[in-house]
């Protein structure tokens, strides 16, 4: 058999085995042979470039990284879907559709990233993200590396049609997920917090080497731009897919009213808790193409489809133990263990219960028998105990009355409504003792509130600036990404640089190339691994002062305050120099004034500390920037923004929201954090939730990223 042969038949033979992987769901062969088959079709490819083609199937990996996503316009606009979560929405829904209606397709909603594959003439020409809906990025060369998604359709049994544009999802199977969290907690990275956010960072990856390894996997679930496909329906247009190796979901069912669906909703409930895949709820749409046509879109959402969202998932469980954690600011955390518990497709051994008055409220003990929830299927926390199942050595719990960590002195918050509400009373007390004294009457008598008791108890905070936790906290938010983003730099790096006694202060990161070979002789420390680190650490002296300021952790200063600061005072000079009242009161935009006292006050207290004042020195004397960089300066890339107050909420798709508030700045505008009547315009991703409605309640302008889009160019 000639080379050419002997490649067009191991290129045959891989793409029939990824249709039987992924479309039939029937393989024949282990990943061992599978990649040996893949290795004799890479090897003779290398001995044989000029048979070289584009979609053989090692041609998945790019050679060299992206240099980054150009944005691409969607044939057809790719929306998102609306959600309903209970029964009578359902109806609702379907009480709008027109009496032809009378057959429902009903999808998994797999809980991953959307994207569109564009195939012309049966060649995959384009992978796009859904974006804002009108554009989005191309991540064709990322796609490649996904070995669900075919590069070439299987053409044996029907031709290939001139365009067929499929949207589907993009995901990672839990076994991924979970050996991809092992991975980073062994490297002492952060852990991902959930599939789909895992994904979404994957796909805009510039190494393509990175993504193949993760394994990520595709579905299809619509239809964009079509030429020469003959399906009717959705049902037929899976059918369709399917023969030309595009993967589609088994759970997909049809149904001839919604009753009927929501039998099929109920049903899959069970079964959904069983699969390698994160699944959040069910998409009903209209089954007919035609009535599909007919029905169109609202400016969101289109009409002919809805998804329902299943409750958060809940499990039983016993507690161990009340661990307390303490954070970068030194507040302490009631932190449950738990018998180690499968919820929501992870297995759960922690969760939190946010403070101590949550602790009493709820009446935790140790040994409860507690039920667990991941809200939004993603943080674990206790939301009740089973009392009736409390056996006789349970535990009240107790909080720490001293730093469980260092042993300092600690301080108490109470819920501010409360603490208000008691101010507000003796004040009142105050004015009607001078009204009566006054008149010379007896003062009348106002109702005290109650005392403040464990039940108000928010917060309980270390005071001990020394505390070791406290600064190994500090460390790796000073590290983490969005702060100062120095990579390599994870928190079990951080614990062996500390018991090593290379790193005491800030500043002592800055060294760390001075103590080269201590830093080699950590553990899993080579010396590209440490040459890495180095660079990291001398990147991001360049951080600028806003960035810097965010990363020190100080109580109630986060990157909005920081850069409010930062675009006000310029460098750390005219920061220091300034009194905590003009802090609280300079000028922000026309109608905002100030910052307000409680972060004034916390970043005035924190700079003109003896802790602050250190820090400050150390990192001037390491040469970190202490300025406001030119290029980031509001109103650097323009002025469309000047003197509005923008705040973003929900879920965004083309922009993180961190992203979207950099722009804000930069086309001179103010990212704030709540909304308000001085708001200018409150920007909604999908899941907006309480702000949406306090803007609408308001009549403050909401924005989809599209029109944030539209207006910093005008």
């Amino acid at each position: 058999m000639s080379a050419a042969d002997r490649i067009e038949k191991l290129r045959h033979e891989i793409r029939e085995h990824d249709r039987r992987y992924y479309v039939d769901a029937t393989p024949s062969i282990s990943d061992r042979e599978y990649d040996r088959l893949l290795d004799e079709l890479k090897s003779l490819e290398a001995e044989h470039p000029e048979l070289l083609t584009n979609d053989s199937p090692t041609q998945r990996v790019a050679g060299t990284p992206i240099d980054g996503f150009e944005t691409v316009a969607h044939a057809r606009p790719m929306y998102s879907i609306d959600n309903s979560y209970a029964a009578d929405e359902l109806h609702k829904w379907a009480d709008r559709l027109p009496p032809e209606v009378d057959r429902f397709l009903i999808d998994p909603k797999i809980d991953g990233v959307a994207i569109s594959l564009r195939y012309e003439e049966g060649h995959l020409v384009l992978a796009a993200t859904r974006g804002d809906g009108q554009q989005g990025d191309d991540v064709t060369q990322n796609a490649r590396t996904i070995r669900s998604i075919p590069l070439s359709l299987d053409v044996s049994s029907t031709p290939p049609p001139a365009v067929l544009e499929v949207r589907g999802e993009v995901y990672c199977p839990w076994q991924v997920f979970q050996k991809w969290n092992e991975e980073l907690e062994e490297e002492g990275q952060q852990q991902l917090a959930n599939p789909r956010n895992a994904t979404a960072g994957l796909l805009k990856r510039h190494d393509t080497t990175i993504v193949a390894k993760r394994r990520l996997e595709f579905c299809v679930h619509g239809r964009g731009e079509l030429d020469g496909v003959t399906a009717t329906s959705v049902t037929e247009f899976y059918e369709q897919v399917a023969e030309w190796g595009l993967p589609t979901n088994p759970y997909a069912r049809t149904a001839s009213s919604i009753d009927e669906v929501l039998e099929v909703i109920d049903a899959f409930d069970t079964t959904r808790h069983t699969l390698p895949y994160a699944v959040d709820g069910m998409v009903v749409k209209v089954d007919q193409f035609d009535l599909q046509d007919e029905l169109g879109f609202t400016s969101r959402f289109p009409r002919w489809c809805i998804a329902y969202k299943y409750a958060a998932e809940q499990a039983t469980t016993k507690l161990l133990e009340i661990q307390w954690q303490v954070g970068k600011t030194g507040k302490l955390t009631p932190r449950a263990k738990l018998e180690p518990v499968f919820v929501a497709g992870t297995t759960v051994q922690h969760a939190t219960l946010h403070n101590m008055g949550e602790v009493l409220g709820k009446d935790v003990h140790i040994g409860d028998t507690v039920i667990l929830e991941k809200a939004g299927e993603i943080i674990p926390q206790v939301v009740e105990v089973v009392k009736s199942e409390r056996p006789k050595t349970a535990e009240p719990a107790v909080a720490p009355e001293c730093c469980p960590e260092c042993g300092g002195s600690i301080s108490i918050e109470y819920d501010k409504r409360r603490v208000h509400d008691i101010e507000s009373w003796e004040a009142r007390v105050e004015r009607e003792r001078k009204r009566a004294e006054k008149n010379s009457e007896e003062p009348a008598d106002i109702p005290k509130p109650d005392p403040l008791s464990g039940l108000d108890e928010s917060a309980r905070y270390c005071m001990n600036p020394e505390c070791p936790a406290q600064f190994r906290e500090r460390l790796a938010h000073f590290a983490g990404r969005g702060q100062m983003d120095i990579d390599g730099m994870g928190i079990k790096v951080i614990e062996q640089l500390m018991e090593a006694d290379l790193v005491k202060t800030i500043g002592d990161v800055f060294r760390l190339h001075e103590r080269r070979d201590d830093v080699l002789a950590l553990e899993r420390m080579g010396t590209r691994k440490a040459e890495n680190l180095f660079a990291a650490i001398d990147a991001s002296k360049q951080r600028g002062l806003a960035r810097t300021l965010a990363s020190l952790g100080i109580r109630h200063v986060g990157s909005t305050a920081s850069r409010i600061l930062a675009e006000h005072y310029r460098t750390i000079d005219g920061l220091l120099e300034a009194s905590e009242e003009e802090i609280a009161t300079f000028k922000i935009g026309e109608n905002e004034s100030g910052i307000g006292p409680e972060i004034a006050r916390s970043i005035h207290t924190f700079l003109h500390s003896s802790t602050g004042a250190a820090v400050i020195a150390e990192l001037r004397e390491v040469g970190v920037s202490l300025e406001m960089p030119e290029a980031e300066t509001s109103g650097s890339a323009g002025t469309s923004l000047a003197g509005k107050s923008l705040v973003v909420t929900g879920t965004l798709t083309k922009y993180s929201r961190k992203e979207i508030e950099e722009l804000i700045v930069q086309h001179g505008g103010k990212a704030s954090s709540s909304v308000s009547k001085s708001t200018s315009y409150l920007v909604a991703g999908e899941n907006a939730g309480s702000k949406l409605d306090k803007a609408n309640s308001l009549g403050v302008p909401v924005l989809s990223e599209a029109d944030f889009e539209k207006l910093i160019t005008e």
